[in-house]
């Protein structure tokens, strides 16, 4: 996995195999120790997570790039507990946009701090799987590894 952070918080995270090209730091030498915090502070997270550590570390700082709607999706995301899942149309009903089920799956499609912001807990009405921009075969593998089951 990589993170990517700001001197204001973590970014963006990508797994290995879906790699672009780095750019180059940039910054003052306080701004970018700073960004190497948030990236330790996400590392960690990362690894309790994925080890069943609970609880988990404080998360650092997210600070991902989008529209404000994107945003709106993504702050409901992140109040889905560990260990529950939630679907794209009720989501659109905790924004008041009952008819907006479409809109908020390309949100989440677009979240780019994935297992941070934890769209793998957000399935298709009816409980079936959906989609997942980093692979169904990560998503399936995420909910299970919370113990969490879903339709196929």
């Amino acid at each position: 996995m990589r993170l990517e952070a700001s001197d204001d918080g973590l970014a963006a995270l990508s797994w290995t195999d879906l790699l672009l090209p780095t750019s180059p730091v940039r910054g003052t030498s306080a701004e970018i120790d700073r960004a190497r915090g948030f990236l330790r502070q996400g590392a960690a997270w990362l690894r309790a997570y994925f080890s069943g550590h609970l609880p988990l570390p404080l998360m650092p700082p997210l600070r991902p790039v989008g529209t404000a709607f994107h945003k709106a999706v993504w702050r409901q995301i992140l109040a889905i507990s560990p260990g529950t899942t939630t679907t794209y149309g009720e989501i659109a009903r905790w924004l008041s946009m009952p008819g907006a089920s479409r809109a908020v799956g390309q949100a989440v499609g677009a979240n780019p701090l994935p297992v941070l912001i934890p769209c793998h807990r957000v399935l298709a009405a009816g409980g079936k799987l959906g989609g997942y921009s980093s692979g169904l075969r990560r998503k399936r593998w995420l909910l299970a590894h919370e113990g969490l089951t879903w339709s196929s």
